[in-house]
């Protein structure tokens, strides 16, 4: 038992199937972010903008132990890489994810321009498509790169933003 890590760029939809697996397995549901955020007070909003990327991965080691102190199992939204201020990609260390207790990672991918259309309408930003493939790319490469230096299974899968998401999730939960 651990952490189940939902992983993906922003935009792909990791917060929306959580909460849909989270009403349906009772395994309670974080983000990363939200859970950096009780603790460092910024709100990662719109920008998406991460002021001190090792402090708060530090801030989410310890909430994460703390949640499965009181929870055997925890679903958890995060990244493996964020954008800097100047849409520079920035790979989140190695060394939170084994602090993380993390059983088993889900890579959820999507088009590049469904993560568009989803980051313009929800934060009103709009990345390039460059960028945005650039990101893709790279939190594939450190999905897969973590899933084997912690030893984990790693499964990808291709959002298609209907009800077969949460069937074909579950199935992977379980």
């Amino acid at each position: 038992m651990g952490t189940i890590f939902l992983a993906g760029v922003y935009g792909v939809g990791k917060s929306t199937i959580g909460r849909k697996l989270n009403s349906l397995t009772n395994i309670p549901f974080y983000s990363a972010g939200d859970l950096i955020s009780e603790i460092n007070g910024e709100t990662y909003g719109a920008n998406k903008v991460v002021k001190d990327k090792n402090n708060n991965q530090k801030i989410l080691s310890k909430a994460v132990q703390k949640k499965l102190n009181s929870d055997s199992r925890i679903l958890l939204a995060g990244h493996f890489c964020i954008f800097d201020k100047e849409c520079n990609i920035d790979i989140l260390p190695i060394s939170v994810f084994k602090q993380l207790t993390i059983e088993k990672i889900i890579l959820l991918e999507a088009e590049n321009t469904t993560i568009f259309n989803h980051i313009a309408n929800r934060d009103s930003k709009e990345y390039s498509i460059d960028c945005l493939n650039s990101i893709i790319i790279k939190e594939k490469e450190c999905a897969i790169n973590t899933a084997k230096q912690l030893n984990v299974p790693l499964y990808i899968h291709h959002m298609k933003f209907n009800n077969s998401d949460v069937s074909n999730l579950m199935e992977l939960i379980n």
